[in-house]
């Protein structure tokens, strides 16, 4: 029998600042659902996937450089693309923050 490996990305999707004003000791942020895209280095988008409601979100994907980009249908929230390495038998674990745009 053949060994089955698995490796791939694990994180958590948060949506920050969800109120205009903040004091000490807050929890300014929520888990946020949203939808990520996946390229290969050479820019191809391979796969997608949901974070649920908790914000949580797993993909199995080869090992290899991939470019994460969080998607938004309006200009916020919004998120950063990010580069992240998987390396074999190993998730890699990100997390991805959503500016809310409350100022």
């Amino acid at each position: 029998m053949v060994p089955v490996h698995y490796s791939g990305i694990e994180g958590e999707v948060i949506l920050r600042p969800v109120s205009p004003v903040e004091w000490p000791g807050m929890v300014n942020q929520r888990p946020y659902e949203a939808l990520i895209g996946v390229a290969d280095g050479a820019g191809r988008r391979v796969a997608e996937v949901r974070s649920g409601p908790d914000g949580r979100f797993r993909i199995i994907l080869e090992p290899g450089t991939y470019v994460l980009h969080p998607e938004s249908d309006a200009i916020y929230p919004q998120a950063p693309a990010q580069t992240v390495t998987v390396s074999r038998d190993q998730f890699t674990p990100v997390r991805i923050i959503y500016d809310s745009g409350i100022r």
